[in-house]
């Protein structure tokens, strides 16, 4: 079957997805498949057909496809581990201006290491450590390391917080951490869930992360370092204080929506 063939079928998924779905079993960039319109094999019709009829019941592409772009690089996916958003690409612009040419930074929560990594891909004087509660996200962070070629500069170990740098100091720490009370666990599309309960849920309140974390920066801190945390769209006036009563200074950033999206505290 022609590309163009299968892409009349599933009226209810995007060209686009369609597309990366096409692309994700034949390698074949987008253009090329619109403008050749090449055969796919019945092996590739009855993989695409099974990918699509998941999607359009709501599993997420990601998934499907393995793999999702965050700051013009891509990522090797899983189940299981939360998907990058475009909304993230924020830290990366809000971290960078503010490296030295020398420096070594702690990323809590990897996931697919995204953020990490590209912060490594474009300051080549950073090194990186990072921890993951989920080993499945470990492998995977550390799977595309390789993939970037900055593996060499990157630590990354399993555990929860600050269990396995005690006594280090870092020039700034970074965090897309859970930020969802756990009373909305429910009411989360299904395709989120899948991301996994301690990758979107924080605790009672959606603040246990940074009530964790705040109070114990000092320690973690080299002088003049810095912190970068995304936050939901109703936490900056919560999470300002935390860094306030700490004796930090911060700065709430919004998106490109408009709300609150993540906030930067230093001394």
């Amino acid at each position: 079957m022609r590309v163009s063939s299968l892409l009349r079928t599933f009226p209810s998924l995007s060209l686009r997805d369609k597309l990366l779905l096409i692309y994700h079993l034949t390698g074949q960039n987008q253009l090329h498949l619109l403008t050749e319109d090449p055969n796919l094999s019945k092996t590739q019709v009855e993989t695409f057909e099974l990918l699509a009829r998941k999607v359009s019941r709501g599993y997420p592409l990601q998934y499907a496809i393995k793999s999702w772009e965050f700051y013009g690089l891509e990522f090797s996916l899983e189940e299981g581990v939360f998907i990058p958003r475009p909304e993230t690409e924020l830290l990366i612009e809000l971290t960078l201006p503010r490296l030295k040419a020398s420096c070594v930074g702690f990323e809590i929560g990897l996931g697919s290491g995204c953020i990490s990594i590209t912060l490594l891909k474009l300051s080549k004087g950073l090194i990186m450590w990072g921890c993951d509660k989920n080993p499945k996200a470990l492998i995977l962070a550390r799977k595309n390391a390789l993939k970037h070629g900055v593996f060499h500069r990157f630590f990354a170990y399993h555990g929860d917080k600050f269990s396995q740098v005690y006594g280090m100091k870092f020039d700034f720490i970074v965090s897309n951490p859970p930020y969802i009370p756990e009373s909305f666990w429910d009411m989360l599309p299904f395709s989120v869930q899948l991301e996994g309960y301690d990758s979107t849920i924080a605790g009672p309140t959606g603040l246990e992360f940074y009530q964790s974390v705040i109070p114990n920066l000092d320690f973690y801190l080299k002088p003049g370092g810095f912190c970068v945390f995304e936050i939901a769209h109703d936490q900056g006036d919560a999470v300002y204080s935390l860094f306030e009563k700490s004796g930090f200074e911060a700065q709430v950033f919004k998106d490109l929506s408009g709300k609150d999206r993540v906030i930067l505290g230093w001394k």
